[in-house]
């Protein structure tokens, strides 16, 4: 009986795992690197083994273990391409490996063979740092793919990961009105906030819409305006011209003010010398993003603070905006329906109407925008 009808003809799942260690062993001493040329190997290995009967859902967990042992690193990263709705992959084990998605969780069915090599594929293929005496590696490979890795003595079975990928797909207040992530009347005060120079800090845990809020938040500031967007990450994009990069680890306030920035957005800044150090050069229009949700985290002067979450059904939302500590804007949640929270975004108190501190800021939009709340 042939491969393939030994395959079709099976009932069972089998343990592969003497089979497993063969052709790991053969899979390092060939070379082998794709899925085609190790399928290959696979089948010619089973004819040697007539009396193995192998199902065809075990034949690909087995062709994905063994290219997972020479390249787990590409097979991971694959998974955000392949799959439109995953957000993030969780490696809870080498065994244990889920994905989460609009879908919700559910399990990616893949071994890692080899966690070391793993973690240095990464290294290998990524702008990393390492914390903890290289117990924590926070990583980004060169297409946004981003990996928080911890090892020993962190964790008993390493490495244990979260690898998400951001996906600027919402990268202005329209997207995120239609996404019901805010409200156009939430929206228009941002807008406002920005265009007059308040400072701004969005508040959430990670994965609740930080970078998504500051990329529209970023595509309002004035096109002639020197920026300097300060992140570990490249995951700020800005349409300005005038705008420089700079890393968020080890930074030096006194060397970003040297670039003579008009308008400094950072990025998961959780240090609060930084934010004092920003606040104390006078500079305004700070746009600043914290996984600190603490109250005391970042009370400064003329602020707009933005809350998010991630809601249970998965969902991201603004979920309370304050002025002067004062809050305009909150939503609640009513009751779950179906997995799905349903609830409802309230305005507390009149919305305040700024203007430009700058004798030289003229701009139409500034004038459309309180305009347009002042109707409301």
């Amino acid at each position: 009986m042939n491969i393939r009808s030994r395959i079709k003809n099976s009932k069972y799942d089998i343990d592969l795992a003497e089979l497993k260690s063969v052709l790991l062993d053969t899979v390092a001493r060939c070379g082998y690197t794709t899925k085609e040329e190790i399928g290959k190997l696979v089948e010619a290995e089973l004819r040697n083994h007539e009396n193995l009967s192998v199902s065809s859902y075990d034949l690909q967990k087995l062709i994905t273990f063994l290219v997972s042992s020479v390249n787990a690193f590409e097979v991971i990263t694959d998974v955000f391409d392949n799959e439109e709705d995953v957000d993030t992959i969780f490696v809870n084990s080498l065994t244990n490996i889920v994905i989460e998605g609009k879908s919700g969780i559910r399990d990616l069915n893949l071994t890692i063979a080899d966690g070391d090599k793993f973690v240095e594929e990464i290294i290998k293929n990524c702008t990393y740092t390492k914390e903890e005496n290289g117990a924590i590696i926070d990583a980004v490979s060169p297409t946004g793919v981003r990996f928080h890795i911890m090892l020993e003595p962190l964790v008993p079975a390493p490495p244990v990961m979260v690898i998400k990928k951001f996906k600027p797909q919402i990268a202005n207040f329209q997207s995120l009105i239609d996404n019901d992530f805010i409200i156009d009347k939430m929206a228009d005060f941002l807008s406002l906030a920005v265009s007059s120079q308040r400072n701004i800090i969005v508040k959430g845990l990670p994965n609740s819409g930080k970078t998504t809020l500051l990329n529209a938040l970023v595509s309002k500031i004035r096109p002639d305006q020197r920026i300097a967007l300060v992140s570990d990450f490249n995951e700020i994009k800005c349409a300005n011209s005038n705008i420089v990069n700079c890393k968020l680890r080890n930074l030096k306030v006194s060397e970003l003010l040297k670039l003579l920035p008009q308008r400094i957005v950072v990025d998961g800044c959780n240090n609060p010398d930084i934010v004092k150090e920003l606040v104390k050069s006078d500079m305004t229009g700070l746009i600043i993003s914290t996984d600190n949700i603490s109250e005391d985290f970042c009370k400064i002067p003329a602020s707009v603070t933005v809350t998010l979450k991630k809601l249970s059904d998965g969902t991201r939302k603004i979920v309370s905006v304050t002025d002067e500590q004062e809050e305009l804007f909150r939503f609640d949640a009513d009751y779950v329906e179906n997995g799905k929270v349903i609830g409802k975004f309230e305005t507390l108190r009149e919305i305040p109407i700024y203007e430009a501190n700058n004798e030289d800021y003229e701009l139409e939009e500034l004038a459309s925008l309180s305009e347009k709340l002042t109707n409301k």
